[in-house]
């Protein structure tokens, strides 16, 4: 037996809580339970380990996620230099308007985003950093996609799932492949309203001093204002002068 690859139940098990406790807020050692699908016995004596370290609190019986998340989220976040140089570049595109400006990296075949700032409250939209996406249907995940080298792309192409989340997401690896050289040749990709309704994105990759691609930043916005030259060729321009200063600034980090 690969003891390296066999599951450790107890860990899978606190995993559970913890997601389930992101997912939901607060929740009570039955609610945990069943939905962890392990006992309350259990749940309680990991729920204990976890409020010892910091990592929970209990509030009359019910349990959230700790301030502890806080420091491991950040501490993460800063293992590279790409969120520091890029944030400032992002602050910039946005300023002075109603779109929303990403910076992801791309792990495990998901998409993370390290930074989003919205440049107004008029559209709120999400800009939780920590939050993932799907690569196929997503202008910074298209961009990370169409630059990784090839035999890294062909296996992410065949694991990914490549979920249906509107009438306009891409669901067949070939007509993904099609789109991806696309991407590459123009170096940007478009959100054609394919991770939701009403909501448009364009996307560049950032490469690093091995020029291979280590992030994109993206603008996203509601798809009734991203249209016509202001979405085809502006914003692209204004991304592509941001990820240059990016670039420019990791070679000298």
């Amino acid at each position: 037996m690969d003891r390296e690859n066999t599951p450790v139940a107890s860990v899978q098990t606190v995993l559970s809580i913890v997601e389930y406790l992101e997912a939901v807020g607060s929740a009570g050692v039955t609610e945990i339970a069943n939905n962890v699908d392990s006992s309350k016995s259990t749940v309680h004596n990991h729920l204990t380990t976890l409020r010892d370290g910091g990592y929970v609190v209990n509030e009359d019986g019910h349990y959230r996620l700790g301030l502890r998340f806080l420091g491991l989220g950040e501490s993460t976040r800063l293992q590279t230099d790409l969120y520091e140089i890029a944030r400032p570049q992002i602050e910039g595109l946005v300023e002075g308007t109603d779109l929303v400006g990403n910076l992801a990296v791309e792990e495990q075949g998901k998409g993370y985003y390290l930074y989003r700032s919205r440049g107004s409250d008029d559209v709120r939209f999400s800009t939780r950093a920590g939050e993932t996406h799907d690569l196929h249907c997503s202008a910074t995940g298209k961009s990370l996609l169409a630059h990784l080298p090839s035999e890294r792309l062909d296996s992410l192409i065949e694991s990914l799932e490549l979920t249906e989340y509107t009438e306009h997401t891409i669901t067949d690896r070939s007509e993904l492949r099609t789109e991806l050289e696309l991407v590459r040749e123009r170096g940007v990709a478009f959100d054609e309203e394919e991770y939701g309704r009403g909501l448009r994105c364009v996307g560049v990759p950032v490469f690093g001093v091995d020029d291979e691609v280590v992030g994109a930043v993206s603008l996203s916005g509601p798809a009734a204002e991203m249209t016509d030259e202001w979405y085809r060729e502006t914003l692209p321009d204004r991304l592509r002068a941001a990820k240059n200063r990016i670039e420019v600034n990791l070679r000298d980090y």
